[in-house]
């Protein structure tokens, strides 16, 4: 049920702070995998939207540092426009580099798990906050936080529609999402996990929203949350992340 009042002061609120979460949750999303390539024992750089992991010493490699000059000098140019001696000279690299260090076996998987793991026991911790306070009348900021911590489980439903956006426009491409890369290294379909994470973040998301939050803040709510989620994403991927985490 909703009450299609708008409270404006309220959405002000909610608008601002989804734009926050939607960018704390990003970041902290990010270390989640962080943590288990650290715990692995590999060096580790956190970007503004993803991570990347390598084994200590990878950068002071002289094979690196080479392909690294060798991906800025053709980085506007697509592998399969580059000429035969470059795409050796990429192979070559790439052999040496390999032949020097490994990834472990199921490191690719585990530290693929960690960002989904972050994002699903923030959503937890919200409900517990929830559950303890499920008694209590009225609505408080701790409420409100509980609120927000299990809404980071949206990130499951809103990378299972960003999949199907990118299914429709690259067909035959392979998905870069956690979900996904865990799936086809567990070696189902890619889409088994991500279907049943974005079931599990519906449920639980559909539960907050016409459950938990009172009904007279529940319309308001709904609006202020999808402008807020597309205005923190447009703002965080589309220049703020640049600035706090330039390129190299």
């Amino acid at each position: 049920m909703i009450n299609f009042k708008f409270h404006a002061k309220f959405s002000v609120v909610i608008i601002i702070t989804f734009v926050c979460f939607t960018i704390i949750g990003t970041l902290s999303h990010e270390l989640g995998h962080i943590l288990v390539a650290k715990s692995l024992g590999y060096d580790t750089k956190l970007d503004y939207g993803s991570m990347t992991y390598y084994p200590k010493g990878f950068n002071e490699l002289e094979e690196v540092k080479v392909l690294k000059k060798l991906n800025e000098t053709y980085k506007d140019v697509d592998y399969e426009n580059l000429s035969e001696e470059v795409k050796d000279k990429y192979k070559r690299l790439q052999s040496v580099i390999n032949s020097k260090y490994n990834y472990g076996e199921n490191d690719s998987l585990l530290v693929s798990i960690g960002g989904p793991a972050q994002t699903i026991l923030t959503c937890f911790i919200g409900l517990l906050i929830l559950y303890l306070r499920r008694k209590i009348v009225d609505f408080k900021i701790i409420d409100w936080l509980g609120v927000f911590l299990s809404l980071f489980i949206l990130r499951e439903v809103f990378n299972y529609i960003m999949g199907i956006y990118d299914y429709l426009i690259y067909p035959k491409s392979n998905f870069n999402g956690d979900e996904y890369r865990i799936s086809r290294i567990l070696g189902y379909n890619e889409w088994i996990i991500p279907s049943i994470t974005m079931v599990f973040g519906l449920m639980i998301s559909l539960y907050i929203i016409f459950k938990v939050i009172p009904l007279k803040f529940r319309f308001s709510f709904i609006i202020s949350g999808l402008i807020g989620g597309v205005v923190g994403f447009s703002v965080w991927f589309g220049f703020l992340g640049r600035l706090f985490f330039p390129i190299d």
